[in-house]
């Protein structure tokens, strides 16, 4: 990867305007845009704040993630409090788990330099955050596309871009990651947008329950 090219940020304009080199990797894609309209893009907050959130909300529904974050934000808990221990049952009762809490002081403990990671390669950002306890491989490539808008990463681990392109190719069964890491190989260095044009397949074609053939 070329960090140089990275510099050029995700974005829905730029989605729009690299569509017709992504086409001409994937033809299928744009059998996707004729069918369900254009996708957007919508960047997350970066930084540790961002990671706090994600850790708090794994494994919940996205209304019951809200819930837990708005109370864990209204508490107003120090680090120096998660780290001492002196806040675990203040996070217990607020819904967070034995597990999340022990995430929280690994990430706490990390000293992690957010403004180092934006002008790292991408394999070294996702092994810097994956040496995190609690943040694991799909949780660092959401970051590195949704915060650091990198073009060229794909989580392969992904049920819903599995369950898209099983769809797309029209599949018997779901890929595996290996198998979809296979697939997007041929798709840099784009494969970000190639994931996010996937999402939105996967979105319009479990709400309308309709066929793109």
């Amino acid at each position: 990867m070329n960090l140089s090219h990275n510099l050029k940020m995700l974005s829905t304009k730029f989605i729009k305007d690299i569509a017709p080199k992504v086409y001409k990797l994937e033809k299928r894609f744009e059998l996707v845009e004729k069918n369900y309209g254009f996708p957007s893009f919508d960047p997350r907050e970066k930084g540790y704040l961002a990671l706090k959130k994600t850790i708090v909300g794994q494994q919940l529904s996205i209304a019951s993630a809200a819930a837990i974050w708005g109370r864990f934000t209204d508490a107003d808990i120090k680090d120096e409090e998660i780290l001492n221990n002196q806040a675990d049952k203040r996070l217990r009762n607020l819904g967070l788990s034995r597990q999340k809490i022990l995430y929280l002081k690994s990430l706490a403990e990390s000293g992690l330099d957010f403004d180092g990671l934006e002008v790292m390669e991408n394999e070294e950002v996702i092994n810097v955050l994956t040496d995190i306890k609690g943040i694991g491989l799909w949780t660092a490539e959401i970051y590195c596309i949704f915060s650091l808008r990198r073009l060229d990463i794909f989580p392969a681990g992904d049920l819903a871009l599995q369950e898209a392109t099983r769809q797309l190719f029209v599949m018997e069964n779901r890929p595996s990651e290996k198998e979809m890491r296979k697939i997007a190989k041929s798709w840099m260095p784009y494969r970000s947008v190639c994931a996010i044009i996937l999402w939105h397949l996967y979105r319009n074609f479990k709400s309308k329950e309709s066929t793109l053939w």
